[in-house]
């Protein structure tokens, strides 16, 4: 089973206007609002594929109703701890005029020592050898930067597969506990490491990754591609030039499609041609909505992918 850890979860709400203007009223084209946190999006894309996982994590208890509805509409199967205080709504801002994309991401309820334990004695009642843990996004406030070290430690200890997709101290500290699979983007990569900005020195960071004991790095680059490294390969695919309607949630798509070839024991190039696939065909849908699988199958026969090394 693929199991996905939300910590800090939200409503998303996109809004579209011609132009921003600052201290003055501006008024919107249309809105829209999702579920949302890296993880709910893992659940969402893993399900517009075609597999099953279930969300855990944290949810507000003021506005938990809305949320889990849409989760069971969705038919995601779900398992969460709820905590004082209200889910954040995140406001993403879209600028037809500029193509700009602008994120506000709201703070959200904090959680307490309580809540932490009741999490991991849930994730230890889950798990099971050969699960798959999608471990992603941000830490609300009450939360540790070592909290993904200590479920990547616990989950490897139980012989489960863990995925880290994090930022910042928290995807640092959580690669010290060697885990299986991790995710990160470029900006998210360079607030830990030191490396130019030729694809040449990416690929040689993933090897370093690799080295400090992760199994597999997926690089993401934006417009730039994406590399795949292992212990015995570097595989890199070229971007597809689309129509980019939506940024958000591309990386939650690659690490679904990641998560769901794993459980399906692709081989490693099926992996990332679907994860590749998967996170373009997402940034062509508005908002965070999943990618359509018609979309994702027709770009699997358009990725190119090689060899680097």
């Amino acid at each position: 089973m693929i199991y996905t850890v939300t910590l800090n979860p939200a409503f998303d709400m996109t809004v579209y206007l011609d132009e921003l203007v600052k201290g003055d009223v501006n008024r919107s084209i249309k809105s829209l609002i999702d579920i949302g946190g890296k993880g709910i999006n893992v659940s969402k894309v893993i399900k517009s594929i075609g597999g099953e996982s279930i969300a855990l994590g944290f949810l507000g208890q003021e506005n938990r109703g809305n949320f889990t509805k849409q989760l069971d509409r969705l038919g995601i199967k779900h398992d969460f701890i709820y905590v004082e205080g209200e889910t954040r709504t995140n406001i993403k801002l879209v600028e037809n005029k500029f193509d700009i994309f602008t994120d506000i991401n709201q703070k959200g309820f904090g959680i307490t020592i309580e809540n932490i334990d009741k999490l991991f004695e849930k994730i230890k009642y889950y798990a099971r050898q050969g699960d798959i843990f999608v471990l992603s996004g941000s830490l609300p406030e009450g939360a540790d930067n070592n909290i993904y070290f200590e479920l990547i430690k616990l989950l490897k200890n139980i012989g489960a597969i863990t995925i880290l997709d994090a930022d910042g101290e928290a995807l640092k500290n959580g690669l010290l506990a060697k885990p299986d699979i991790v995710k990160p983007n470029i900006n998210e990569l360079r607030m830990i490491m030191d490396f130019k900005d030729d694809l040449n020195s990416i690929a040689s960071v993933g090897k370093e990754l690799i080295s400090q004991g992760t199994e597999k790095a997926v690089i993401s680059m934006g417009g730039n591609g994406a590399f795949y490294v292992t212990r015995d390969k570097i595989l890199y695919a070229y971007p597809e030039r689309v129509e980019v309607k939506s940024t958000v949630g591309a990386g939650d798509a690659m690490v679904a499609a990641i998560a769901f070839g794993e459980s399906k024991n692709m081989e490693d190039e099926e992996v990332f041609r679907l994860a590749v696939s998967s996170a373009t065909a997402s940034i062509i849908e508005e908002g965070t909505k999943s990618p359509k699988l018609e979309n994702i199958n027709k770009l699997m026969k358009k990725i190119k992918i090689e060899r680097w090394m």
